[in-house]
């Protein structure tokens, strides 16, 4: 993980839970749902217009273990996807698992409150990063 200063915010030395030759996978400080991620392209562009054509076919991948880890490990049954970079600009998604029940896990009852309407990211749960650390490492196990 070089030069990846300009998404600092996101903490990808320590809050990473996969990495891919393009992408970097973070878990969420603050989680609407269970497993909420941001999924952060290595190179700093401001605009999903200037990915190169290898970056945006590696995306598909990215998606695709994020979306089999979160149905697997936590009963994800959809999920949604918000691109907005109005306060960070570079290439990022934000993604949320979405749940049609309550999940029981570390010691926290996560309830999908907005099921089955859209996701609102202003609400949810800032965790410590203790408890962070442990749902990432259940999400890379």
């Amino acid at each position: 993980m070089n030069n990846l200063e300009f998404m600092s915010k996101f903490k990808p030395n320590t809050r990473c839970i996969k990495e891919f030759k393009y992408w970097i996978v973070c878990i969420r400080e603050k989680q609407a749902t269970l497993g909420d991620a941001v999924i952060l392209l290595k190179r700093e562009i401001p605009s999903l217009a200037g990915m190169l054509p290898e970056e945006g076919a590696e995306f598909p991948e990215v998606i695709k273990w994020y979306e089999d880890v979160c149905t697997r490990k936590f009963g994800a049954v959809k999920f949604n996807y918000i691109v907005m970079m109005m306060k960070d600009y570079f290439v990022h998604y934000h993604a949320f698992p979405r749940y049609d029940k309550n999940v029981n896990l570390f010691d926290i009852e996560w309830k999908d409150n907005n099921w089955p309407t859209s996701i609102n990211i202003k609400e949810g749960i800032v965790l410590e990063e203790e408890k962070l650390e442990q749902i990432k490492n259940y999400m890379s196990e």
